[in-house]
C-alpha cells in the first residue's frame, strides 16, 4: 500500500486515538493541533516540511545520516497500528481528512470551538474513538 504525506499524517493520529483507547496511552509524545485541513503533530510536519520524506510509504529519515527513523512500540502498538493501516488504507487523504472534520470529532470540537492551531486534548480523542468502537457514532 503506498499513502501520501496527509494520508500517513492522518493515519498516525487515527492510530493515536484508537491506542488511547486500547492501550491507554498515546503513541505520540506531542498533542495533534486543530490546523485548516485536520489534526497536525507539528513537529512531524516540521520534518516532513524541512526533510522531507522517502519511498512509497512516507518514511522519514534522519536528515544528517539517511537512515531511517523507527519509533520504540511494544507489540500491541504495532499490531494496533498494522490493524489501523489495514483498516484506512484504501482511504484517500481527502476521505482521512473528511473523517477528521465530521461533526462531534475532536478536531471539529477544537476548530470550531477554540480556533485554528488549538491542541487537541487526549481525553477527547479518546472518547471519540471509545465512541466509534462502541458503535454510538459511525465512521464511514
Amino acid at each position: 500500500m503506498t499513502t501520501t504525506n496527509v494520508g500517513t499524517k492522518t493515519r498516525i493520529c487515527i492510530s493515536n486515538g484508537w491506542n488511547l483507547v486500547i492501550n491507554g496511552e498515546s503513541l505520540v509524545s506531542e498533542r495533534p493541533q486543530a490546523w485548516d485541513n485536520g489534526p497536525v503533530y507539528v513537529s512531524l510536519w516540521r520534518h516532513v516540511k524541512d526533510w522531507g520524506y522517502q519511498g512509497l510509504n512516507c518514511q522519514l529519515v534522519m536528515p544528517l545520516s539517511g537512515q531511517l527513523l523507527e519509533a520504540n512500540l511494544t507489540q500491541n502498538e504495532v499490531d494496533l497500528i498494522d490493524h489501523v493501516w489495514s483498516r484506512y488504507g484504501n482511504y484517500s487523504a481527502k476521505q482521512l481528512s473528511d473523517m477528521t472534520h465530521e461533526p462531534e470529532t475532536p478536531w471539529t470540537t477544537a476548530y470550531v470551538k477554540w480556533g485554528r492551531n488549538t491542541e487537541l486534548h487526549d481525553d477527547e480523542i479518546a472518547e471519540h474513538y471509545l465512541k466509534l468502537g462502541s458503535g454510538l457514532i459511525t465512521n464511514r
